[in-house]
């Protein structure tokens, strides 16, 4: 305030409330002058030595326990679930990893015959109609899958 005479504006009655506030919480929570704080600060520490009333203490307590949280319960369903999910994964892959190195190995298969090498050769120089390759092939065919229902199955 400027003169005795005067009423508070808004302004100056807002500030005293937040220096009031800062003062009882021991810090500022706002925009209080640094000037006011530490002036009120000092008288109160001139009063009484900085110590706290026990009254005073048990508000302070209260209030930091009314406005605690409570640890949130830690899930332990989830995490067994993705436990359990990770192991059941990791035997999949061992039961996949044994099975694929079990598989047999490849078939050997037949060289093509002379003949159909033959027939190809013709059939490309145009000396030949294409009934022989075709009839080669056949041939080379058969013995292919002959050879391939005897190794797989």
């Amino acid at each position: 305030m400027t003169q005795d005479d005067e009423e508070p504006t808004a302004e100056e009655i807002a500030e005293a409330e937040r220096l009031a506030r800062a003062l009882e919480r021991g810090h500022s929570a706002g925009a209080v002058p640094e000037d006011a704080l530490g002036a009120a600060a000092l008288l109160r520490f001139a009063k009484d030595g900085g110590a706290l009333s026990p009254e005073r203490s048990e508000r302070i307590l209260e209030d930091v326990l009314a406005q605690a949280r409570p640890r949130a319960a830690r899930p332990r369903l989830a995490t067994t679930l993705l436990g359990l999910l990770g192991l059941s994964a990791a035997g999949v892959a061992s039961i996949l990893f044994v099975v694929r190195s079990q598989t047999p190995e490849p078939a050997a298969l037949p060289a093509p015959p002379r003949g159909l090498l033959e027939a190809q050769l013709s059939a490309a120089n145009m000396r030949s109609s294409l009934t022989t390759l075709d009839i080669e092939t056949m041939r080379y065919r058969q013995a292919f899958y002959a050879k391939l229902r005897e190794r797989y199955g």
